[in-house]
This record gives C-alpha cells, sequence and structure tokens, in this order.
C-alpha cells in the first residue's frame, strides 16, 4: 500500500513537471516568434532610417554639380551673343559637363548598389567598400567640415555580405556626424584603420566628436537607446550594427579614447 501512495505520488509529480514543461516551451516559443517579430521591425526602422539619410546624401551629391550645369548653361549663352564660342571652347565645356554628368551617374549607381538586396556573401576589399560609402556622402561631409582619414593602405578581405558591411559603416559615421553638430566641435577627423592581428580581422572608426556619454555608453547597441536629443535619434542604427557584426560571427565594441569614440569591428579570419 505504501508503494502504491508512493508510485500514486510520483505520477502525480510527473504529471507536474510535464505540464511545466509543456508551458515552459510554450513561453520560449512565444518569446522566440516576439523577439524576431522585434527584430524585423527594428531592420525595418533601420532600413527607413537609412534611406531617408542616403537620400538626402544623394541630393548633396547632386546640388553641386546640377548648379555647375546651370552656370555652363548660362556661360555658353552669354559667350555665344558676345561671339566667344570657338571649337576649342565648346569641346572643354562638353568635357567638363560629361565629367558632372559621370558623378551624377557613379553616385546613383552606389546609391542602387547600397540598396540591393543582396543574401550571398562575398569576399570583398574592405577599403574599396568604405570609399564606395564615401561617394554617397562626401559631399554632406564636406559641407558639414569632416574630414574621412582612410589610414590604411593594404587592402583586407572580408567574406560576408558587402551592403550589410556598409550599413554598419554608414550608421557608424553618421553618428560622429550627428555628435560633431550637436556638441558643436570645431575639429572634425574621423578616422579608419583596418589590419590583421593575432588571427582577426580588425575595422576601427575613430572620431574626435566627444565620446559616448558614460551614462549609455554600456547600453548603446541596445535598441532605442540614443545620445541625440529627443526626436533626433531612435537608436535603431548601432542595434542593427551589432547585429549585422554578430551575423558576420564577429563582435562590434566602442571605448571612449582621446577627444572621441572608436568603435571596432573584430572578425575572425
Amino acid at each position: 500500500m505504501l508503494l502504491k501512495i508512493f508510485l500514486e505520488r510520483c505520477q502525480a509529480r510527473q504529471n507536474e513537471l510535464d505540464s511545466l514543461n509543456k508551458e515552459l516551451e510554450k513561453r520560449i516559443k512565444k518569446e522566440v516568434e516576439l523577439s524576431k517579430v522585434n527584430y524585423k521591425r527594428f531592420e525595418q526602422q533601420a532600413k527607413m532610417a537609412a534611406m531617408g539619410e542616403m537620400m538626402d546624401a544623394v541630393a548633396h551629391q547632386w546640388k553641386q554639380p546640377l548648379n555647375a550645369l546651370s552656370m555652363m548653361s548660362d556661360m555658353m549663352r552669354d559667350d555665344f551673343k558676345n561671339g566667344l564660342i570657338t571649337q576649342e571652347y565648346v569641346d572643354e565645356l562638353a568635357d567638363d559637363a560629361q565629367g558632372q554628368i559621370q558623378h551624377m551617374v557613379t553616385t546613383l549607381q552606389e546609391f542602387r548598389n547600397f540598396f540591393r538586396p543582396r543574401q550571398t556573401e562575398e569576399n570583398f576589399g574592405v577599403k574599396r567598400s568604405i570609399q564606395s560609402v564615401m561617394v554617397l556622402v562626401n559631399d554632406e561631409f564636406l559641407q558639414n567640415n569632416i574630414q574621412v582619414d582612410i589610414q590604411s593602405d593594404k587592402e583586407i578581405l572580408l567574406y560576408a555580405n558587402e551592403n550589410e558591411f556598409k550599413h554598419l559603416v554608414l550608421n557608424i559615421i553618421n553618428n560622429a556626424k550627428d555628435a560633431f553638430n550637436d556638441n558643436d566641435i570645431s575639429e572634425r577627423y574621423i578616422y579608419i584603420n583596418f589590419y590583421e592581428k593575432d588571427g582577426y580581422k580588425y575595422v576601427d572608426i575613430e572620431d574626435t566628436a566627444g565620446g559616448v556619454p558614460q551614462n549609455i555608453i554600456k547600453d548603446i547597441f541596445k535598441p532605442e537607446v540614443t545620445s541625440k536629443a529627443e526626436g533626433k535619434g531612435t537608436g535603431i542604427g548601432l542595434y542593427m550594427s551589432i547585429q549585422i557584426a554578430q551575423k558576420m560571427g564577429g563582435t562590434l565594441t566602442v571605448k571612449n579614447i582621446n577627444k572621441g569614440a572608436c568603435f571596432s569591428l573584430k572578425v575572425p579570419l
């Protein structure tokens, strides 16, 4: 009889454990699904924010050549009236116009490549990829008196989704641009260095924008955490950047150094 009671109690406890396990499995499944939904939402927000910033960048990039083409048109009209048009003059003007148009075409092509979906990973040159990003933001950075110095001469290859890497770089340098303006920094430099060391590939992006506030530096990669003024930032960019780094099998860290912050991407060889 005692054995029977013991077995019944054991069975009852086992049933309770089975029920608890099933409930935990349901909760875990629900949390995983919710996490995926939140990730997709953050990813979409990041893409929309990046697209808005890139549209502004393209507008800045096109403004100068459009103004130049307009001036060339006015000059040609006035010089024709004054009888100054020669074949040499026409050839030189045509070459200058083609140069401006080619600049616009290059910018548009880089913009299209930037947002073209790529599911596959491939080997790409880090320096070339960063230079492609700079094509899109160069005029805007010049307007904001920001000098970007790519310090590494030797090219290194990364095996990843190149467009995602470009998004990571763009997020970091755009944050630096905003920090320069928010903190009213006069000396505006961004230094980019990439190298191989101890079995890892590194991409370091350092700025002189004053650094990340100490009260949020530990949480800077969490979603919706930002050092920008209310209404000026969502905190999604750096969250997506660390997701990209992890997808590459690496890490993304930040520390305050010298006159600003240094973001470091570390990927295994």
